[in-house]
């Protein structure tokens, strides 16, 4: 699981209004609001015990763009923002709040994606100075529809494989990763990245919309 080297931040933790509500399937995916799931985040490495953690993702849906927050402890955690999951465009680690980054993409958020049909494009990341973090060439590839449960909620979800080869400042970078994500939800509710010899299997556990969130 990766880590954040820890810096000094200061925050402030809060309840969102809304949770004192039980939690309505209906309201989750018709209408926008916020929400968290946890997730058991697995660690595999050949030749080694797996090990495995409890990760939180907390999700701000607003007309055209959603803010995700993937929360490791209320000083840890890493905040992106973009019309969807799959295209984050605004990226801020919490340990290095002075220097956020943007992604760049050679095609549009909205791009169609069909079964058989993968597309590839390029992604640049980049720290608001301009410095180029990442130059990558990413292929995305449409897999299949299923369905997921959750806490007693059921949502559609469609499976993409994701693979990315590129140079992060200067160092080589290969990865693959399968998604799935969640329409009505705006999110990718698992996921497994798999890096060389290491994969890491983030499955959900539960989905609520009583969270502490940060601001």
């Amino acid at each position: 699981m990766h880590r954040f080297l820890s810096l000094p931040l200061v925050m402030a933790i809060a309840s969102w209004p809304g949770s004192l509500l039980a939690l309505d399937c209906a309201a989750l995916t018709g209408t926008d609001i916020p929400y968290a799931i946890t997730f058991e985040v697995t660690t595999r490495r050949v030749g080694e015990a797996p090990t495995t953690q409890t990760r939180q993702m907390q999700v701000f849906r607003m007309a055209g763009e959603v803010t995700t927050q993937i929360v490791d402890s209320p000083a840890i955690y890493l905040r992106t923002r973009g019309a969807n999951s799959l295209f984050p465009v605004d990226v801020l680690y919490s340990t290095q709040a002075d220097d956020p980054r943007k992604w760049t993409y050679s095609i549009g958020p909205t791009v169609a994606l069909a079964a058989g049909q993968p597309v590839s494009y390029g992604a640049d990341l980049k720290s608001a100075g301009g410095k180029l973090r990442l130059a990558a060439r990413v292929t995305l590839e449409f897999l299949e529809v299923g369905t997921l449960e959750l806490s007693g909620c059921r949502f559609n979800v469609l499976k993409y494989r994701r693979t990315l080869e590129g140079l992060a400042e200067g160092h080589p970078v290969s990865n693959s990763e399968e998604l799935w994500l969640a329409p009505a939800l705006r999110a990718t509710l698992a996921s497994t990245l798999r890096t060389g010899d290491i994969e890491v299997a983030s499955t959900p556990t539960a989905i609520s919309a009583d969270f502490k969130y940060i601001r």
